[in-house]
């Protein structure tokens, strides 16, 4: 993979976490739920699921576009390798944030000292949640994958100066 590859994928990889963060907060605004979101979250805390979110993400756009940029943006692989890697990529993306979730949520909670009984309850999270993260996931994948698609051929007609209209 060459320099430039790697800086397409990282840069889509970072405006993917930078758009799910922008969508969350607007989201809670609009629900009156950023407050107390906010106000329970410790700095350290929150840094960790950005960063945490941002590495799930990149690794999932990098695992997406593998091979993608070899020959010319988006030509390389067929429409629908892309469309099934970003829908797995996806779908494994939403289950491995949700384990750095629960992971920094129970460091948090034991730095606290409100480590909670930890039973049926965690393990119907678990399963419950794992799945509900992977179609959460698997439908933002595809979604980025689109956007991608019309970022990198606009791009593209911009660098080669192709006119979009007849």
């Amino acid at each position: 993979m060459g320099e430039r590859s790697r800086l397409v994928i990282f840069a889509l990889g970072t405006f993917h976490a930078a758009g799910l963060i922008a969508t969350l907060v607007l989201i809670l605004y609009a629900l009156d739920g950023l407050a107390p979101v906010l106000g329970s979250l410790s700095t350290i805390a929150g840094l960790a699921l950005f960063g945490a979110l941002w590495v799930t993400t990149v690794w999932s756009a990098r695992r997406t576009l593998r091979g993608a940029f070899t020959i010319a943006p988006w030509r390389a692989l067929p429409l629908d390798t892309l469309l099934s890697r970003a829908a797995l990529s996806g779908g494994i993306n939403g289950i491995a944030f949700l384990a750095f979730v629960g992971l920094i949520l129970g460091i948090s909670s034991a730095f606290n000292g409100d480590v909670g009984v930890v039973g049926y309850g965690f393990l119907i999270f678990a399963t419950v949640g794992a799945a509900v993260a992977f179609v959460i996931g698997l439908v933002l994948g595809l979604l980025f994958a689109g956007v991608d698609l019309a970022l990198v051929s606009a791009t593209r007609a911009i660098l080669t100066n192709e006119k979009s209209r007849p």
